[in-house]
């Protein structure tokens, strides 16, 4: 189905494609062949409304149209604009607009009503025949009538008859020898002889329309019928089979028969309104439909009812399409013979009709057909058919008139060429409806009788549901004016007498409430140590062991010697706001979810929040990693809450032979996730670092690991070994990765430089002698702010004082990195064009001012 409902928009789509002038009149100024270029801010709201009317009237949704600009190529924002204006009049908030927008419109010299434009009657019927190929016909069938459609447009009925015909299409030669089927030169003819002789012929009829048999010379079949030719070939036989009596083979010893082998080919010509005229060879079984079928039928314009079989110089019979698909009656579908002529003329009479019939399209009617027959062609009306008001529009010589025909009276009518017949469905109402809903056991639609009373309605439904509110309920009532009433009642007191049962009028709709539709839904929450923190259904006189049992237990962790309930503060004598807003209240419970005491009797109220707190000794493992140079790298736990980087390099067995602890460097979790964001409700990653103050950290020199940011951590691991629990011993926190790499000998310089570099280093070289070894700096390059990133994370810049630079000192490992000025904002000529303009404008008003000044 969902395919189907592909093709469908694609069918659409294609149509809007191919007809860009026909929709953009339609939709009075905003069309689909240039919906790409349209401003939607641009558009007027009477613009919007007429396009929204017409889309309606098409059968478009809002959705569909947003499909259809957004594969035009209007940009995802104006799609989105164009959306909510519809949006808009679709919900009524223009509604003051299209009342004013409906009232009299001028033009000219005069004024006019302003009707909706109707659509034009090709483009529905279109539409219509679109999605009953959707619905009805196969997908192969479907874009092949499509294709057809979008080069002819509308078919009119009986087209997809020929849908698919072929050139090479031949009758089925696997039947019996038709009894009218007249030889021909070019036939072959089959005799078979059994009884007292047995013999067997197959022989052709020569040019001359004879036959040869031996020992019996020429018999002339040619232009005699099958019973014709048999007669006289069985006559012949009986010359030399003495046991053969053609006339009564019961009283012979010796039996023939004769068959058609086979047949020979004719040539036929198809003439006039037809879809591919031209001579067509075909097998002599031929009929005219099967000649109409190869050449693909008549065209847009051709008749159907009228198709006229030459032979010589005379009309032999005329066909009428028509008998063959309503009645499949094939009188008039006649053998042809050589040398035929099929000449399909144009149509005479053609009308349209539309609307809930079975076939809607376009139908040819010959001389004095009526309506009745127009409808039996249609296979009769819909369902939904409205048919006291047939309307019938016609053109005269003049203008057109529009008739109201009831049916079956207007029955008679005769049609006339350009009849347009519209058949309306039923209205969406009912003349004896009445609707219960709520909690009744029966809620639905219920038929309405004059005098029907609410309780009455109550006892149709079969009762009221125990959650049902009987005190209160209303009805819904259509006014008079269209205006909707409410009409208050209570079941409890009609049902007791207080009050006078309720007379029911068509289309009353009752609505009964339930007790928990009036209420608030009440909760519990569990939070903190448990196997499921969540929000659970208040229950009656539920406990605290009732909420954690739901929570699904505790946790190890759980400090169940220390559980809490949190309750709102709820004082209906109070009016004024006080300082205490909940209750505390603490409880012990062992593992079996027993109470110490009298606890057990104290009962949880809706909304209550039951905290289950944490042992406080209670840590589950937190591990450090620890990489490169140390006897044995990998994940150590944290023995200590106050674990040091010396603790972990003991762990580790202490620093290897090849360690550069000056390199060392740490990693520690920037607790930002994907995660983390997604819950928390932010947008991106950005927006939850502007909330920490983080806009400014360069995240690119974050690492990221498998969803967690890390960033570097200055570390001096060499005066953390040499002073353990001293300043530079900083504390390790879970998930830290500390790197050793082995001794280093190199430094890096980039950024602003000419050749980027990595060079071998030397102990006392400067930082600016490492500079002018990568080349210099570029144009852009910003010597006096170059930095230098140490291998342990640490950062050091170049300081200015009086004009007097100091370098930082350089370490092996290191990375100089020397910045880059902005690129210059260069400036568009209509921004040279306004600031020349501003300079001038406030040079002359200043020599204005001096002028005035000088003179006064």
């Amino acid at each position: 189905m969902k395919h189907i409902s592909t093709l469908l928009f694609l069918a659409a789509f294609i149509f809007f494609i191919h007809q860009p002038e026909k929709v953009q009149a339609q939709f009075g100024g905003i069309g689909f062949g240039d919906i790409q270029n349209i401003q939607v801010d641009n558009l007027t709201d009477a613009e919007i409304l007429n396009f929204y009317r017409q889309m309606m009237a098409q059968g478009f949704t809002i959705q569909e149209v947003g499909n259809i600009a957004r594969a035009r190529g209007m940009p995802a924002s104006e799609v989105a604009r164009l959306s909510a204006r519809l949006n808009q009049v679709a919900t009524g908030r223009d509604r003051d607009d299209a009342a004013a927008i409906r009232s009299i419109a001028r033009t000219g010299d005069g004024a006019q009503l302003l009707f909706d434009q109707p659509i034009p009657l090709e483009d529905e019927l279109l539409i219509s025949e679109l999605r009953r190929l959707v619905m009805e016909r196969s997908e192969q069938d479907l874009l092949r009538e499509l294709d057809l459609i979008l080069e002819e447009g509308f078919p009119i009925f009986g087209v997809n008859l020929f849908a698919g015909s072929s050139l090479s299409f031949e009758p089925s030669l696997n039947i019996p020898t038709p009894i009218d089927y007249i030889f021909g030169p070019d036939d072959e003819l089959r005799i078979e002889i059994w009884g007292a002789a047995e013999q067997s012929y197959r022989l052709n009829v020569d040019p001359d329309g004879n036959i040869r048999i031996p020992n019996l010379g020429p018999i002339r079949v040619s232009g005699l019928t099958y019973t014709e030719a048999r007669d006289r070939i069985l006559r012949n036989l009986s010359r030399i089979y003495s046991g053969l009596n053609a006339d009564d083979p019961t009283r012979g010893n010796t039996f023939a028969d004769v068959s058609l082998g086979n047949v020979r080919s004719i040539n036929v010509s198809m003439i006039g309104e037809v879809r591919q005229p031209g001579s067509y060879t075909v097998s002599s079984l031929a009929t005219v439909f099967n000649m109409l079928y190869a050449a693909g039928g008549p065209s847009r314009s051709g008749s159907w009812r009228q198709i006229q079989i030459i032979r010589g110089d005379d009309i032999v019979t005329e066909f009428d399409l028509y008998d063959l698909i309503v009645h499949a009656t094939q009188t008039d579908n006649i053998r042809l013979q050589d040398q035929d002529i099929i000449r399909i003329p144009p149509y005479i009479n053609r009308v349209r009709l539309f609307g809930e019939v079975k076939r809607p399209g376009l139908y040819e009617m010959k001389e004095g057909e009526t309506l009745n027959d127009l409808v039996e062609f249609s296979g009769g009306f819909a369902e939904n058919a409205y048919t006291d008001r047939i309307i019938l529009r016609r053109k005269t010589n003049i203008q057109q008139s529009i008739s109201d025909v009831r049916w079956p009276e207007g029955g008679d009518i005769e049609m006339r060429n350009g009849d347009e017949i519209e058949i309306t469905e039923l209205t969406d109402r009912y003349e004896n409806r009445v609707r219960i809903e709520g909690p009744v056991f029966r809620a639905g639609d219920y038929e309405f009788t004059e005098g029907m009373t609410l309780l009455e309605l109550i006892d149709k439904a079969e009762g009221t549901r125990d959650e049902a509110f009987l005190d209160r309920g209303i009805i819904i009532r259509n006014q008079a004016n269209l205006m909707l009433e409410s009409i208050a009642f209570s079941i409890t007191d009609i049902r007791e007498g207080y009050s006078d049962d309720i007379r029911l009028r068509r289309d009353d709709l009752v609505r009964i409430s339930s007790i928990f539709d009036l209420q608030e839904t009440f909760t519990v929450a569990v939070r903190g140590a448990v196997n499921r923190p969540d929000r659970f259904e208040y229950l009656r006189d539920m406990t605290i062991q009732d909420a954690i049992y739901l929570a699904n237990g505790l946790r190890d962790e759980a400090a169940s010697y220390r559980v809490e309930v949190a309750r709102r503060v709820i004082d209906g004598d109070i009016r004024t706001k006080v300082n205490q807003i909940a209750e505390i209240f603490t409880f012990d419970i062992d593992e079996n979810f027993r109470f110490r005491d009298r606890d057990s009797e104290f009962r949880l109220q809706p909304f209550d929040q039951i905290f289950v707190r944490t042992k406080p000794n209670y840590q589950r493992q937190l591990t450090v990693r620890i990489e490169g140079e140390v006897q044995f790298p990998g994940e150590y736990v944290l023995e200590r809450r106050d674990s040091r980087l010396s603790d972990i390099i003991e762990q580790a067995g202490g620093l290897s032979q090849y360690a550069s602890a000056e390199g060392a460097s740490m990693q520690r979790i920037l607790e930002i996730s994907t995660t983390e964001v997604e819950r928390e409700g932010f947008a991106s990653r950005s927006a939850m670092l502007d909330l920490l103050n983080l806009q400014d950290v360069n995240l690119n020199r974050f690492e990221t690991v498998n969803d967690t940011t890390y960033t570097p951590v200055g570390i001096r691991l060499q005066d953390a070994l040499r002073n353990p629990r001293g300043n530079n011993d900083i504390l390790v926190f879970e998930g830290d990765i500390i790197s050793i790499p082995r001794q280093l000998q190199t430094i890096r310089v980039e950024g602003g430089v000419l050749a980027p570099v990595t060079m071998r280093y030397v102990p006392g070289r400067s930082l600016q002698s490492y500079i002018d070894a990568a080349g210099g700096t570029t144009d852009t390059g910003q010597r006096h702010r170059a930095y230098i990133v140490y291998a342990n994370g640490e950062v050091d810049r170049v300081k200015r004082f009086l004009r007097m630079r100091s370098n930082p000192s350089v370490e092996a490992g290191a990375t100089i990195i020397v910045p880059e000025k902005p690129p210059a904002q260069v400036m568009t000529p209509q921004q040279t064009i306004a600031l020349t303009s501003a300079i001038l404008n406030t040079t002359i008003l200043l020599f204005t001012v001096i002028d005035r000044v000088v003179r006064d």
